[in-house]
């Protein structure tokens, strides 16, 4: 336990020195990933930011690995893009994972590894939303937990809407122990024994939820973005442009 956290005391004092990777969708207009670069560069220290995928005109940062989106599902394209980051030696050996809907609402060094508590209660809680119907999803997260279990490892739900710091060597050895799987983060997390703390999700859904103004990081969908109450309150608190645009 001690090891652990000051693993964590680690990683947050050399937050600046690792790089950001953002996964970015293939379009012109991407309002989430502007205001979430604000709140990086007001919030939360760095070296260098990478965009792999696309990048919209208007947005300009360190370094750019456009990426042609044409694998058959989001999980093939993640874990291609993955390989490639680790393949880059211009990346830091680790590197905080982004996407384009995490804000970081508040000054902090870095983030301790966080899960939100078991797998298997996740894919209860998401099938009890579906009528207690199986979905491609939760078909998914069983076959997670199954391939987590058969190699002895924990089954924490690692897909938080939060960074995560990734190791090069690390993710490029789950991904060769995971050929083809689906849920990197749960299988890197659990995998690698990165432990954590058990933290509740952070993302907002819905035009009407108001965000709890203490938390460090806030996460939204589009239309919440765009027309709710949580993306009012990140457009109005960062109005100022980041050095990206």
């Amino acid at each position: 336990c001690a090891a652990r956290f000051r693993d964590i005391e680690m990683a947050q004092k050399k937050a600046q020195e690792f790089d950001i990777v953002y996964f970015v969708k293939e379009s012109a207009a991407n309002p989430e990933l502007r205001y979430s670069l604000r709140t990086v560069c007001e919030n939360f220290p760095h070296r260098k930011v990478w965009f792999y995928g696309g990048r919209p005109s208007y947005l300009h940062p360190d370094g750019h690995v456009h990426v042609v989106q044409n694998q058959k599902s989001k999980w093939e394209r993640t874990t291609a893009m993955i390989r490639q980051i680790c393949e880059n030696p211009e990346i830091t050996d680790n590197w905080w994972l982004f996407n384009d809907d995490f804000f970081v609402m508040h000054k902090t060094d870095g983030i301790p590894a966080a899960y939100n508590g078991d797998l298997y209660k996740y894919i209860v809680k998401v099938e009890n939303r579906h009528g207690q119907k199986s979905t491609l999803y939760t078909q998914q997260l069983r076959e997670t937990v199954k391939k987590l279990e058969n190699k002895g490892c924990t089954t924490l739900n690692y897909a938080l809407h939060i960074p995560i710091l990734i190791n090069k060597e690390k993710a490029l050895a789950t991904l060769d122990a995971f050929p083809g799987s689906p849920m990197f983060r749960s299988l890197y997390g659990n995998f690698n024994s990165i432990g954590g703390i058990d933290m509740k999700d952070c993302k907002i859904t819905g035009l009407d939820r108001e965000p709890d103004e203490g938390r460090v990081f806030l996460s939204t969908e589009d239309t919440a973005f765009m027309s709710g109450k949580v993306g009012e309150y990140i457009r109005d608190k960062f109005r100022e442009p980041s050095r990206f645009e």
